[in-house]
């Protein structure tokens, strides 16, 4: 299972449902189901700035939709055979949801993820510097024409200094769906292949 934060936008502008049935079929990752959870809107950034009421969500509500709907791991039996996936805020809050829960979330992919706001630090940061190094697999891509390019870098280089399996890709591109849509197979085939 992969839980995709922004999820209605990554279904229509981030064709994510097409690429994942692609790579599938092209044997290029093994089959993974995705949970496409969409924002509450005005109320995003504060879904998504860490918060653990939203972890919780996902951790109790979403997950139980899911192995009710759908034929998945057990988490106890695979620990950290999950992933989620986000862009912006969204690949904040993957990548918090990842260290606050390794042991389900063992697959993060962000993208232009937003670690630094107003250039301060989030509490991630503090969780990754401070908390014990989890087998967490993190995927991080960014565009090298966006604000968040630095943020990005500081990001990877602390969490490989914490000796985390951590890669960055920088493509040529900006803070969009397209730039995202367009690179997202990457991480994908990264972490799922």
């Amino acid at each position: 299972l992969v839980v995709v934060f922004d999820g209605e936008e990554y279904r229509t502008r981030g064709r994510i449902a097409h690429i994942v049935d692609n790579l599938i079929a092209e044997r290029r990752i093994r089959p993974i189901a995705l949970a496409l959870v969409d924002n509450g809107g005005r109320a995003r950034g504060v879904e998504y700035l860490c918060s653990d009421a939203t972890a919780h969500f996902v951790l109790t509500d979403v997950l139980s939709l899911a192995q009710e709907h759908l034929n998945l791991l057990d988490p106890a039996g695979h620990p950290g055979a999950f992933g989620v996936l986000g862009a912006s805020m969204g690949g904040l809050m993957a990548a918090y949801l990842g260290m606050r829960a390794p042991d389900v979330f063992g697959q993060v992919i962000s993208q232009s993820g937003a670690f630094e706001l107003a250039e301060v630090e989030t509490v991630l940061h503090a969780l990754v510097r401070n908390g014990p190094t989890p087998q967490l697999k993190v995927w991080l891509d960014v565009g090298r024409y966006e604000w968040l390019l630095g943020p990005n870098r500081r990001l990877a280089a602390l969490l490989g200094e914490r000796v985390y399996d951590v890669t960055l890709r920088e493509y040529n591109g900006g803070h969009n769906y397209p730039s995202w849509r367009n690179d997202v197979w990457r991480g994908l085939e990264h972490l799922f292949g």
